[in-house]
C-alpha cells in the first residue's frame, strides 16, 4: 500500500508542477483516504490555495505544519509558516499580528536548520515586510546566493527579482531593472518551475515598471505575464498584473484601457487577496481624478486612505478643491514616515505645487532644490522632467524670467517619457510664463495644451486651459474642431510627417520653429481624430495609395 500512496503523492506533485489544481486536489484527497501523512495535507493545501479556496488552504497549512513538527522536522514547517501562512494571513485577512507571528516562528525554526533552500524562502518572506531597501537587498542577496549554491533556480531567480526591486527602490534603476529582467526571462523560459515563484517574479517586474513609469518595458513583458496567468488560472496573478499595468496605462494616457484593467484588478482582489484591494482602488481613484471625475475619485479614496498609493490622489484632490494646507499635510506626513528613497520625487514635486498654491514660495523653492539633488541619481526622463517643471513653476511664481527654459525642458522631457498629461500641464505652465512678453506664442501653447487635455478627457485641465486662453483674449471657441479642414501649412506638415520627417527636420524644411511645428502636429491630430504620428503616417499612406 505504501507504493500506491507514494504513487498518488508523486502524481499529485506532478499535477501541481503542471498547474492542474483540480487533478492535484483529487490526487491528494485520495492519498489522505489511505494515509494521513503531512505530505498529502501539504499538497492538498497548495492545491486548494491555487484553486482560490484560501480559508481551506490556511486550515490545511496549519494542520501540515503541526504534523511536520510532530515528526521533528524544522525546514518544511518553516517554509509553510513564512511563505504560506504569514503571507495569507496578511494578504487575505489583513491580520498583521498573526502574519508577523508566523514569520517570526519560521525564523526561529531555521536557527537549527543550517543553510538550506527553506532559509532562502524565509529571507524572501522577510523582504515583503520591510520598507528599507537596504534590508530588502541584504535578505534578497543572501537568498539568491543560497539558491545559486544549492542549484535551485526557483529560489535564485525569485530572489533576483527582489534584489532588483530593492535597487529600484533605492534609485539605482538601471541596475535594478537588469536583475528584474533576468528573473523574468527565467520565469518566461520555464527555468523557474514553481508557479508561485514565477508569479512573484512577474509581479515584481510590473511593479518596478510602474514605479519607474517604464511603459515600453511593461508592454513587452505584459504579454508573457498574461500568458502565465491564463495557464495557472489563479485570480491573484491577473489582479496584481492588471493593477500595476493599469497604473502604467494611466500614466501613459491610455485611460479607457486603464479603467478596464483597474476594474478587473479590483474584482480579482475581491476573490483572492482581498486585504490588498485598496492599492487597486487608489489607482482607479487616481485615474478618475485625472479625468476630472472628482466625486467618483473622492468616493473611491474613502476606502483606501491608509494605502501609500492613495497619498498623491488624496493630496491632488485637496489641491483641486482649493485646500492646499490639507494637501500639504497629507504629503508631509507621508514623506516624514517614508524611508528615504529617491523614488519619492513625485511626492516632493507635488508638494512643491501645493506650497505654491498656498503662497509659500520659499518652501516650494527648497523642495525644488531637494528634487534637483535626486534627479541625477535616478537618471530618467520623467524624473528630470519633474525637476525642470518644479524649477519652472517656482521661478515663474517668484517673477523670474528664467522660468521659460525650465518649462521648455519639462515639455520635451515629459514627451520623451511618454507622459501626456504631465506634458500638457507643463505646456500650460509655459503658456502662463510666456504671456507677458510673448502673448501670441502663449496662445499657441495654451491651445496645444487644451487640445491634448480634450483628447485625454481631462475635464478639469481643459477648464484650466480655457481660463488661460480667456485671460489671453482668446476664448475657447477658437479651439480646433474635430473634423475641421487643414490649413495649407498643416497640409504641408502632414505631408512631411508621412515622409517620416521629425519635428526638427520639418522646422528646418519650412523655416519655422520646432515649437510651431509641434503646434501644427497637435492641430492635425485633433482635426483628423488621430492619436499619434504613426496614425498620421498611415493616414497619408492611405491617401497616397487609395
Amino acid at each position: 500500500m505504501a507504493s500506491a500512496d507514494e504513487h498518488l503523492l508523486h502524481e499529485g506533485r506532478l499535477a501541481l508542477d503542471a498547474g492542474d489544481w483540480l487533478r492535484a486536489r483529487s490526487l491528494f484527497t485520495l492519498a489522505l483516504q489511505t494515509q494521513a501523512g503531512p505530505e498529502a495535507v501539504h499538497g492538498l493545501a497548495r492545491s486548494v490555495e491555487w484553486d482560490g479556496d484560501f480559508d481551506a488552504a490556511v486550515r490545511l497549512y496549519e494542520k501540515a505544519f503541526v504534523m511536520y513538527r510532530r515528526q521533528g522536522q524544522v525546514r518544511l514547517p518553516a517554509l509553510i509558516a513564512a511563505r504560506e501562512l504569514s503571507f495569507l494571513y496578511g494578504a487575505v485577512y489583513g491580520n498583521s499580528a498573526v502574519a508577523d507571528g508566523w514569520l517570526t516562528r519560521a525564523v526561529s525554526l531555521l536557527v537549527e536548520a543550517g543553510p538550506c533552500v527553506e532559509t532562502g524562502w524565509v529571507q524572501l518572506a522577510e523582504c515583503l515586510v520591510t520598507h528599507d531597501p537596504a534590508r530588502m537587498r541584504e535578505n534578497a542577496a543572501a537568498a539568491r546566493g543560497l539558491g545559486r549554491r544549492l542549484a535551485d533556480p526557483d529560489l535564485e531567480l525569485c530572489a533576483c527579482s527582489y534584489e532588483g526591486l530593492s535597487l529600484v527602490l533605492d534609485g539605482r534603476v538601471a541596475e535594478g531593472m537588469r536583475l528584474v529582467d533576468e528573473a523574468a526571462a527565467g520565469a518566461m523560459s520555464g527555468e523557474v518551475r514553481d508557479y508561485q515563484a514565477a508569479g512573484e517574479i512577474y509581479c515584481k517586474m510590473l511593479l518596478c515598471s510602474e514605479l519607474t513609469l517604464d511603459v515600453q518595458r511593461a508592454e513587452q513583458w505584459m504579454e508573457v505575464a498574461e500568458g502565465f496567468h491564463h495557464r495557472v488560472h489563479a485570480a491573484w496573478v491577473p489582479a496584481i498584473c492588471s493593477m500595476h499595468y493599469g497604473g502604467i496605462l494611466t500614466a501613459a494616457g491610455r485611460w479607457s484601457e486603464a479603467g478596464d484593467r483597474l476594474t478587473s484588478a479590483i474584482k480579482g482582489y475581491d476573490s483572492s487577496f482581498r486585504a490588498l484591494r485598496s492599492a487597486a482602488v487608489a489607482r482607479l481613484a487616481d485615474l478618475r481624478l485625472r479625468q476630472g471625475r472628482l466625486d467618483e475619485a473622492a468616493d473611491l479614496l474613502k476606502d483606501c486612505q491608509g494605502d501609500s498609493a492613495a497619498v498623491r490622489p488624496l493630496a491632488r484632490l485637496s489641491l483641486v478643491n482649493n485646500e492646499p494646507d490639507i494637501a500639504a499635510g497629507i504629503l508631509r506626513r507621508y514623506l516624514a514616515v517614508s524611508t528615504a528613497s529617491l523614488l519619492l520625487a513625485p511626492e516632493i514635486a507635488l508638494l512643491a505645487e501645493v506650497e505654491l498654491a498656498a503662497g509659500r514660495v520659499n518652501n516650494a523653492a527648497a523642495l525644488g532644490v531637494r528634487l534637483r539633488a535626486i534627479v541625477p541619481a535616478v537618471a530618467s526622463a520623467q524624473y528630470a522632467a519633474m525637476g525642470e517643471y518644479t524649477a519652472g513653476i517656482v521661478t515663474w511664481t517668484a517673477g523670474d524670467a528664467a522660468a521659460r527654459p525650465h518649462l521648455d525642458a519639462a515639455v520635451e522631457l515629459y514627451g520623451e517619457a511618454g507622459l501626456p498629461l504631465e506634458e500638457a500641464r507643463a505646456r500650460l505652465a509655459l503658456a502662463k510664463a510666456l504671456s507677458p512678453a510673448e502673448p501670441e506664442l502663449a496662445v499657441l501653447e495654451a491651445r496645444t495644451a487644451m487640445k491634448e487635455f480634450q483628447r485625454l478627457g481631462a475635464k478639469y485641465d481643459v477648464d484650466a486651459a480655457v481660463q488661460q486662453l480667456r485671460r489671453l483674449g482668446h476664448p475657447s471657441r477658437n479651439a480646433v474642431r474635430l473634423g475641421g479642414p487643414l490649413t495649407a501649412r498643416e497640409s504641408e506638415v502632414l505631408q512631411l510627417i508621412g515622409e517620416g520627417y521629425s519635428n526638427g527636420r520639418i522646422a528646418g524644411r519650412l523655416f519655422i520653429s520646432k515649437r510651431t511645428v509641434e503646434h501644427h502636429v497637435s492641430c492635425i491630430l485633433a482635426k483628423l481624430g488621430l492619436q499619434s504620428r504613426a496614425e498620421a503616417q498611415a493616414y497619408v499612406s492611405r491617401k497616397v495609395n487609395g
